[in-house]
């Protein structure tokens, strides 16, 4: 069975965006993908990246034109977006408008009385949403990075002779879990002291 890398890596994350978005519900997920969607339409390429990075510093100098004819006085607009090299532009629009539809999708999406099929539902949304955030990351990994998905491994198993590996784990999984607890327990306090 060949398993190709990028997958091997996305999978886990997959797992998560499925537990997530069941509990998530179907409506917060829809409402993301449909975000993610615009994202990729936007941010996919860089040839559409670059025009909308012209578009923008049009409006830009349009404003600068404005202000002008009513300052009476001549303003001069800088090139907000760069048209030379569009990548910079292009990561950080893309992480933004997936930051945006996440928070979207949570604002208007209803977690109350989700059915079972809403959080089925919600959980094939999620899955997707993952893939469509990580396919476009590693389109990003390729475009800067080509060779860095060129491996080839091989998974040995190898027996433990009755050793407890798991148990060397247990101190870094409760420092996690308290960590998270305190971060938990923070964002929780103005609710405890109502």
């Amino acid at each position: 069975m060949t398993i190709s890398y990028q997958l091997l890596l996305i999978f886990p994350f997959l797992i998560l965006g499925a537990l997530f978005g069941a509990r998530r519900g179907w409506r917060e997920e829809a409402i993301t993908t449909a975000g993610l969607l615009f994202a990729l339409i936007f941010f996919g390429s860089p040839g559409r990246t670059g025009l909308l990075g012209q578009l923008i510093n049009r409006i830009v100098q349009a404003f600068a034109s404005f202000f002008s004819t009513l300052l009476g006085t001549d303003l001069q607009a800088q090139a907000l977006i760069s048209t030379d090299d569009p990548g910079t532009f292009q990561i950080i629009g893309y992480v933004l408008v997936v930051i945006l539809a996440y928070i979207v999708g949570g604002a208007l999406g209803e977690r109350r009385n989700i059915t079972r099929l809403g959080r089925l539902m919600g959980a094939v949304l999620g899955a997707i949403n993952v893939f469509l955030v990580g396919s476009q990351l590693f389109s990003f990994i390729n475009q800067y990075f080509p060779n860095f998905f060129n491996r080839e491994s091989t998974i040995f198993v190898t027996p433990d002779n009755g050793v407890n590996v798991l148990r060397s784990y247990l101190p870094s999984v409760f420092a996690l879990l308290f960590i998270l607890l305190l971060v938990i327990l923070f964002l929780r306090l103005p609710k405890i002291r109502q």
